[in-house]
């Protein structure tokens, strides 16, 4: 993205601003081992705590400097800004610093859901609300520039605004939001200081021109951001790699742009077909007569926003759970995630398979993809809706089984016991039963008349039990528990206990997600 003549310009002069205090000042050197921080100056130091001071925007690490009257002193995160002829309600300001970067996402729709904070064409991550409104909004922080984006190198969510911008780690409590690296990105050389390596600005490539447009029409928040250049395959391609998507196009024919077969190439294997789902929740996706795979709604939801299925692929699974409360399914070109973040919210977002497809050698490109990428085209909308695959809703109860949780138990009578309980439906609605399941097995036999109780705790704290069949000859039984009422988004503990015959008690706890309501 090329700057203004006016952010050229800016830029220049706080350069040759810089270079003129580090002139009067000796000690604002540009040796790294030199680096120091700088007190706050006086002109800046009721604005800086204002907006939270050092906890929130860093130590300065300039000195005050100034050009054509106006005052100027940088942070890590930011470049402080005192203009004196200003109108009184203008005089404090925070550069704009982010725009800059070149990483502008162009705006998304308005989203459906009205406790979402859109604003000037994206939307505020949830958990940057609070440290947003701080500091004072649009008014300092600027409008959002971009969407969020999970950087899983670095384990955090990050989101870019014009004057500052936000990041959050993974694994922290919601309020530690932090601001990353602006002033120190933007002083550089000139301001080197220690740097938490957490609050590293890190920009992503640009979008090649001739995948620019299909980006803008996926939307950034699909694709993510753009982690390699565009470099030309095997297959006589040219493609460029983005945190979600492999954008590819065929040189010949330079406005058809399509999306690479990810799941494939990454060693994703089809799961066998299944019959149609649970009704509620969920639509049947037939592959060959009336066996399939079932696609969650709000997945599907999702696909048809971003393209629909002629640019995900055909599902190649069924949703699992592959960590505690994230769920994936995984179709031809990518693979779609449903988790609760920090503040119990469901995200639906696509999986970060860009970073590990860039690991492969370019030379993993077999003959199918040398005869043709398999892969639809992304074209620009039109007035004609385009066909979509035919997409059954059902309301006939068969999933199959989410992977078990297992544990194993020393037993000192008859060696080791293991346990297996799981949950017929990895995610229902509050109207919807569930089944839990579990299976006993010692040396590798099932154990039979094995009599599991079940309690499920409830939202309110209190505990439901109840009595499970005895284990038949595969070991197994099964409860049906009654719908729990609670919002989208909870997270339904449960435990299944027995007693061997020496009275010891054997105990595994899992847990499934309200996560089906309209």
């Amino acid at each position: 993205m090329s700057m203004s003549p006016k952010k050229v310009l800016f830029a220049a002069c706080l350069i040759v601003a810089l270079l003129a205090a580090a002139c009067d000042d000796a000690s604002f050197s540009t040796d790294p081992l030199l680096a120091q921080v700088y007190a706050i100056d006086p002109t800046f130091r009721e604005f800086y705590e204002l907006l939270g001071g050092e906890g929130t925007l860093g130590p300065g690490i300039s000195p005050l400097f100034t050009h054509q009257s106006v005052y100027y002193q940088y942070t890590v995160s930011a470049l402080l800004v005192h203009d004196p002829n200003a109108p009184a309600s203008r005089r404090f300001s925070i550069a704009p610093l982010g725009l800059d970067m070149g990483i502008s996402e162009p705006p998304i729709p308005a989203p459906s859901t009205p406790d979402l904070r859109y604003v000037e064409g994206h939307i505020i991550y949830s958990l940057f609300v609070p440290l947003y409104e701080k500091m004072g909004g649009v008014r300092f922080v600027g409008s959002p520039i971009t969407e969020v984006h999970y950087n899983p190198e670095r384990g955090r969510y990050e989101q870019f605004f014009a004057n500052v911008g936000f990041y959050w780690l993974e694994g922290d409590s919601p309020d530690e939001v932090h601001l990353l690296a602006y002033g120190a990105w933007k002083c550089d050389a000139y301001c080197r200081s220690p740097l938490p390596e957490a609050s590293n600005v890190v920009l992503p490539r640009r979008v090649a021109k001739r995948f620019a447009g299909a980006m803008e029409r996926l939307g950034a928040d699909f694709t993510g951001y753009t982690i390699t250049d565009e470099y030309e395959t095997p297959d006589g391609y040219v493609e460029q790699v983005f945190e979600n998507v492999v954008l590819v196009v065929d040189p010949g024919q330079p406005g058809r742009v399509f999306l690479r077969a990810l799941t494939e190439r990454l060693g994703y294997r089809p799961d066998p077909l299944v019959g149609p789902n649970a009704g509620q929740g969920y639509s049947f996706y037939p592959v060959q007569g009336n066996r399939g795979y079932n696609i969650p709604n709000r997945f599907q939801e999702y696909i048809v926003q971003h393209g629909g299925f002629e640019v995900s692929g055909a599902p190649i699974g069924e949703i699992s759970r592959i960590k505690d409360a994230v769920y994936q399914q995984c179709f031809t070109n990518l693979c779609i995630q449903a988790f609760l973040d920090a503040l119990g919210n469901i995200t639906v977002r696509p999986s970060p398979l860009g970073y590990t497809y860039r690991l492969l050698p370019i030379q993993v490109l077999d003959q199918t993809d040398s005869q043709s990428p398999g892969m639809p085209e992304v074209e620009p909308p039109s007035e004609e809706v385009q066909s979509q695959p035919e997409v059954e809703t059902v309301e006939i109860v068969e999933q199959a089984t989410p992977e078990p949780t297992v544990e194993t138990f020393p037993d000192a009578q008859s060696g080791e016991i293991i346990v297996q309980v799981w949950e017929s439906f990895p995610m229902v609605a509050s109207s919807q039963s569930q089944e839990i399941g579990v299976s006993v097995f010692q040396i590798g036999q099932p154990i039979i008349n094995v009599e599991p109780d079940l309690v499920v705790t409830l939202p309110d704290g209190s505990q439901k039990q109840y009595y499970m069949y005895p284990t038949g000859s595969d070991g197994q039984s099964r409860q049906t528990i009654d719908p729990v009422d609670a919002p989208n988004g909870t997270l339904i503990p449960y435990e299944v206990c027995f007693y061997n015959l020496g009275g010891q008690r054997y105990c595994v706890q899992d847990n499934f997600l309200i996560w089906m309501n309209p």
